[in-house]
């Protein structure tokens, strides 16, 4: 990512996860509740930018560049099913669409086996498929086994496609910035909830963040399995 946008990403983290504590802080300590939340807003924003830059910035590149390069892998490993002028051809039903490949089975004899290989030498791009007009039925019989292979979850349904995308990496980057954006609204909410329920008890304001931050955690790190 390099340092400097992940300075810039720490800070706007720190701002918005900090802020969220700050409301949650001032609405549970009513003595001087609006100078200890703007004390730990600042201490936020500067821990954030202390510790996360060095994660960020050492995290994994984003986005697929190479998209020309998954283009020409998936047309090398599908030569093998060209049928000629008039019928299928690797070079002329196989492009890129955005960060993917799209692959037209029409005039096809073999849709099948070329869905199999393209799993197989693509595991790492988003792969449309495209089903022929005048073969209705292929679709409906091509999901299922979709399905058995990659799971329900990696799937795009669409009238005349059907769309296979990249199993999800959570890596320490991903996994600090969405935790950054969920988890303190939750926490502050919990902590919030809890506390007007017993004001006297500020300990349950306490057990309410650390509630919402558990289920934060959660909802982070789930795959959709």
């Amino acid at each position: 990512m390099g340092f400097n946008r992940a300075l810039s990403a720490s800070i706007v983290l720190g701002l918005y996860s900090g802020f969220m504590l700050a409301v949650a802080i001032a609405m549970s300590v009513r003595v001087d509740g609006i100078r200890l939340a703007a004390f730990l807003w600042g201490l936020t924003i500067v821990l954030c930018a202390l510790f996360l830059t060095p994660i960020l910035a050492s995290g994994r590149k984003r986005g697929r560049p190479e998209n020309d390069a998954d283009v020409t892998n998936v047309r090398l490993a599908l030569e093998e099913f060209n049928e000629g002028i008039g019928g299928w051809r690797a070079l002329s039903h196989i492009r890129g669409e955005g960060m993917g490949v799209s692959i037209s089975l029409s005039n096809s004899s073999n849709p099948l086996l070329i869905i199999e290989k393209a799993l197989q030498v693509a595991e790492k791009c988003k792969l449309v498929f495209r089903f022929p007009k005048n073969d209705t039925s292929l679709r409906d019989r091509t999901l299922p086994i979709l399905e058995e292979k990659v799971g329900t979850s990696r799937i795009q349904r669409r009238t005349k496609s059907l769309t296979v995308v990249p199993k999800v990496v959570l890596d320490r980057s991903v996994i600090i910035t969405r935790s950054m954006m969920l988890c303190p609204p939750l926490m502050a909410a919990g902590a919030m909830g809890l506390y007007s329920v017993a004001p006297e008890q500020p300990m349950l304001a306490f057990v309410g963040a650390v509630a919402g931050l558990v289920l934060g955690m959660l909802v982070v790190t789930n795959k959709g399995r």
